[in-house]
């Protein structure tokens, strides 16, 4: 399984990226503090980092250029076998707040940019 990570200002909640998501049409369910979504015949789990352990994983300049982007973040991690349910997670999310990509391709920036990059 691959994931990703998306940051988002701290206000950012689980319910509220599931509301998002809901709101495109895109079909979501919630389990153990985590949802489901399925999308184009894949699934993807997305599950916040509550204990913050991705904040205590990054270096030092990784924090610098997430917060110099969007402030106090709160980080989502988002587990995929196909990079297409990602994405829409990634374009619900982004259409909504301001959020930073930061995928397994040393990738770090605008989930725009990331959405763009990946159209190619």
């Amino acid at each position: 399984m691959n994931s990703l990570i998306v940051y988002a200002p701290r206000d950012v909640v689980i319910e509220g990226v599931q509301g998002q998501l809901l709101a495109r049409g895109i079909s979501t369910e919630f389990w153990e503090g985590r949802i489901a979504v399925s999308h184009a015949g894949s699934t993807a789990w997305v599950a916040p980092d509550l204990a913050g352990e991705l904040e205590r994983e990054c270096e030092p300049d990784e924090l610098a250029v997430m917060e110099g982007l969007i402030g106090r973040w709160s980080a989502f991690i988002i587990d995929y076998r196909a990079v297409e349910v990602a994405d829409v997670v990634v374009a619900a999310m982004c259409e909504h707040w301001p959020c930073v990509v930061d995928d397994d391709d040393g990738f770090i920036g605008w989930a725009a940019d990331y959405l763009e990059r990946r159209r190619g």
